[in-house]
């Protein structure tokens, strides 16, 4: 590989600096930012796992999402698996993330709203 050529998969997926991501969770909502892709799927699959087990039921906040590839879509699906109604909701996922989310059919497993204010009082 000289120097100028593009980098090996398993070098971007051994170094993953270059991808923005941030998780917290308050309030029985699972706030995500940045890009949900094959690297932080795996934490954003393991984080909603722990706030279901804690709170019965999360709020899955998407608004601060750009990019939600098939991984992320796949570590929701194996929360629902496992954890059967324990995604609530998704809550505000941009044209983008919402397209990545009707494709795949994630929208017939969750209800997703354009903002939390739509959902009950908890």
């Amino acid at each position: 590989m000289t120097q100028d050529s593009p980098a090996s998969l398993a070098t971007l997926l051994a170094d993953p600096v270059d991808t923005p991501f941030d998780l917290h969770v308050s309030d029985g909502i699972v706030h995500v930012s940045g890009d949900i892709d094959l690297v932080t799927a795996p934490r954003l699959e393991n984080t909603v796992r722990g706030a279901v087990t804690a709170s019965t039921t999360v709020r899955l906040d998407l608004s601060g999402v750009e990019f939600f590839s098939s991984a992320g879509v796949t570590a929701l699906e194996n929360v629902l698996r496992d954890l059967p109604g324990g995604i609530e909701a998704v809550i505000a996922p941009s044209p983008r993330v919402m397209r990545t989310l009707t494709i795949l059919g994630l929208d017939r497993s969750v209800p997703v709203v354009a903002d939390a204010a739509e959902l009950a009082p908890r």
